[in-house]
């Protein structure tokens, strides 16, 4: 019988982290705030042009619907299109998400090799989740990001501070802080309700849980993701105030959220909104900390 014996000289693949690292380097991009996108494709060799998908592409797969892409890449030509129209962030979260499927071997081979046919829709998905992962490395310079915020008090202001460094949203900023954060926190992100009137305010619509992101300590301490009674929650009752306060000022409010053993946590919260969304911060009461 054949004797096989295993050997440790098998080449592991670089990590995603170590790949974005060495094409920040490589690029002249790492350690420059924000991250410039015009050097990463530069140094891919990569153009950036903004299209109507709708009516000016003809690479883009029959099975895409043209209005719902953001942005595209055409490995022949080198191209990254970005739909016309994307506010800057957007388009910047966009090229950075195609430059990712351009510098994963494995999306390259599969996305513009296989057919729709003989790529599952799983494997899809898989990889536009690892191209959004990517895309966040590049745009939060890995942790440098992280780094500084932790460094920071625990409080939405210091994102409100530290996302337009990074020409980022402050949606992304609040996922990223809150995800990644070491301490039991929490990100209730809510979305409003389609309206007929125009002119309504925006804390006068109706909301909805659009999801809920919390930190590695918060799951383990409390929960995932929670629901409204009901399934809607004013605008007014979240944004609590006795005068008027601009866009990204921040309420500060307390959340009571029912628990199986029919007792209740509490938690302290920060609310603020860029004016589409609203966004609370939970961070534990000391009361629920020593539950």
């Amino acid at each position: 019988m054949q004797k096989f014996q295993a050997t440790n000289n098998s080449l592991q693949p670089p990590r995603p982290e170590e790949i974005v690292e060495t094409l920040l380097v490589e690029a002249g991009a790492a350690d420059q705030l924000p991250t410039n996108e015009a050097k990463l494709l530069d140094f891919l060799q990569l153009e950036q042009l903004s299209f109507d998908f709708m009516h000016e592409l003809d690479f883009l797969p029959k099975t895409e619907t043209p209005i719902e892409v953001r942005a595209a890449l055409s490995l022949n030509d080198r191209l990254i299109a970005t739909q016309s129209g994307l506010s800057e962030k957007q388009k910047r979260f966009g090229v950075f998400h195609e430059v990712a499927h351009f510098i994963l071997p494995e999306h390259r081979d599969k996305l513009f090799i296989d057919t729709d046919a003989t790529l599952s829709w799983w494997a899809k998905a898989r990889m536009e989740r690892e191209a959004n992962e990517i895309a966040a490395e590049l745009l939060f310079q890995g942790n440098r990001f992280t780094e500084e915020a932790l460094n920071a008090p625990t409080s939405v202001r210091t994102v409100i501070g530290l996302a337009p460094n990074y020409a980022a949203s402050y949606e992304s900023a609040m996922r990223r802080y809150t995800e990644r954060h070491t301490l039991p926190c929490a990100l209730i992100v809510f979305s409003k309700l389609p309206n007929d009137t125009e002119d309504a305010e925006f804390e006068d619509l109706e909301y909805k849980i659009h999801y809920t992101i919390t930190s590695a300590p918060f799951r383990k301490q409390f929960f995932s993701a929670i629901e409204i009674k009901g399934g809607t929650v004013k605008g007014t009752d979240l944004l609590r105030r006795d005068k008027w306060w601009g866009l990204k000022d921040v309420v500060e409010s307390e959340l009571v959220v029912g628990r199986p053993d029919n007792q209740s946590w509490h938690f302290n919260t920060e609310v603020f909104t860029n004016g589409y969304k609203i966004f609370q911060f939970v961070l534990p009461s000391k009361e629920s900390l020593q539950v």
